[in-house]
């Protein structure tokens, strides 16, 4: 061999003993330029993203009239998602209305109620009272008729004239009587209108409640109704026999004075006659005394009248109230009928179709606010000690490869997810296998998303966080 071909062959052997170190260098390189890279950092691919999904479930029962949304389709906010059928709810609604305007005409009827009581109750106890001061005037004049009997002829002519005081104010009692009777007669054919109102009312309730139309509670305040009602009716009708009645003793008092004035002139004949018969009128003055005065002591209970109809008339506003609150809860009622989208985002699972009977919380549909998402990295135990919230992370979505969005932690968890599975460890019973746990770590967004970039809820992410000089609060 030459000097030539030993020298090439010591070349060859130094160019193979350098491949084994070139190759172990650029080991050595690569891994210092990937821990350089990677020094502050802790990474997971236990992460995902996450988001709110918003349930969409009636708040009434019904049948499903009309869906206005298809899976998977873009919905804005207040935007009709599912119709009921609304026409129950129109009908319960228009029964609430119908109540309410009853209530509101009984309860005007007991106002009204109230101010005639009052009036009526001050003018009977003044007409008591008038009567009384008739009365014991009449028997001053019987008395005097008495007197001037004795006293002889102008005695007599003195008792003529009172005579005939008697026959006019039994001739003014007369025509009160008669006003009194038309008065009663009056109320006699409203209370009538009225009795047949209520009596149809309540058949037709009847009626509407056997078709189910309306609650029985609507129905028995409806009876209740024309029980008051019909008893308003019988009590004027009563009124008007007091009246005729009373009518009847005013013509009879008036025969009684027109007698006593013949019996006056008789005494101008005849003393002793004339003192008989004023002996007798003085009986009969004091009997319209005992009248009078019975009159004025049932006057007397117009206090009590009068509070009757001011509780009558509270109750018929309490009941106004109440019917004012069913149609404020019926018009609610009929407004759940519109299902409308509470916030913006995707129609996903939706299970509802038309003709389908739904309950008040059946879930219908899911909405899935894409524009308010977040990610969520399950981080070892070991290296939660290195994470602070505000600290900047990278997430870099699988579906995505290559893109990186920054972001931030917003919060660590209080509990690794093991404590929330449906079976969690038991450690204290049987063999113990220590496992490594994670704790949740909620990431936010920092930026809005690129164009063409578009998170899912349930994507699968890689989370990068900087533990050191990254922000922490």
């Amino acid at each position: 061999m030459s000097n030539t071909q030993a020298v090439e062959q010591v070349k060859k052997n130094g160019k193979r003993k350098l491949i084994p170190v070139v190759i172990v260098l650029a080991i050595v390189v690569v891994i210092l330029v990937y821990w350089f890279i990677n020094r502050g950092w802790v990474s997971t691919d236990d992460a995902q993203i996450q988001g709110n999904l918003v349930p969409i479930s009636s708040r009434v029962s019904g049948y499903v009239d009309k869906i206005a949304v298809k899976e998977n389709q873009p919905v804005s906010a207040g935007e009709l998602l599912v119709q009921l059928d609304a026409r129950d709810l129109e009908t319960k609604l228009k029964s609430a209305e119908a109540n309410l305007a009853l209530q509101m005409a009984q309860s005007s009827a007991a106002s009204t109620s109230v101010t005639m009581v009052e009036r009526t109750s001050v003018a009977g106890q003044q007409q008591a009272d008038a009567g009384v001061a008739a009365a014991e005037s009449g028997i001053g004049a019987a008395e005097a008729q008495a007197a001037a009997a004795g006293a002889g002829a102008q005695a007599a002519q003195d008792g003529v004239a009172g005579a005939r005081s008697d026959v006019e104010t039994a001739t003014s009692a007369i025509d009160a009587a008669r006003a009194g009777v038309q008065a009663a007669e009056a109320n006699v054919l409203s209370t009538a209108a009225q009795a047949q109102k209520t009596a149809n009312d309540a058949k037709r309730f009847q009626e509407l409640y056997a078709n189910g139309a309306i609650p029985k509670e609507q129905l028995e305040a409806m009876d209740a109704g024309n029980v008051s009602a019909q008893s308003a009716y019988k009590a004027a009708r009563e009124q008007v026999k007091s009246a005729k009645a009373a009518l009847q003793q005013a013509k009879s008092r008036k025969a009684s004075a027109a007698s006593g004035l013949k019996q006056a002139i008789s005494r101008a004949a005849a003393a002793q006659a004339t003192l008989r018969q004023a002996q007798s009128g003085v009986k009969s003055a004091q009997t319209a005394l005992s009248e009078a005065r019975a009159r004025l002591s049932g006057a007397s209970t117009a206090p009590q009248q009068i509070a009757i109809s001011k509780s009558q008339d509270k109750a018929a506003s309490a009941r106004l109230r109440q019917a004012l609150a069913e149609v404020a809860n019926a018009k609610l009622q009929l407004s759940y009928a519109k299902i409308a989208a509470p916030v913006e985002g995707i129609v996903s699972q939706k299970s509802a179709e038309p003709g389908q009977y739904v309950q008040p919380g059946q879930l219908l549909m899911s909405i899935v606010p894409l524009n308010n998402v977040w990610a969520v990295a399950n981080f070892k135990e070991t290296e939660i000690a290195h994470l602070r919230v505000g600290q900047k992370a990278q997430i870099y979505i699988d579906t995505y490869s290559g893109r990186s969005l920054r972001g931030r932690i917003d919060s660590i968890g209080a509990a690794t997810g093991a404590k929330f599975s449906l079976l969690p460890p038991e450690n204290a019973t049987g063999n113990f296998v220590k496992v490594v746990q994670r704790i949740p770590v909620k990431i936010v967004f920092d930026e809005p998303f690129p164009s063409g970039v578009l998170p899912r809820v349930g994507m699968n992410v890689v989370a990068r966080v900087k533990v050191n000089g990254g922000q922490s609060r």
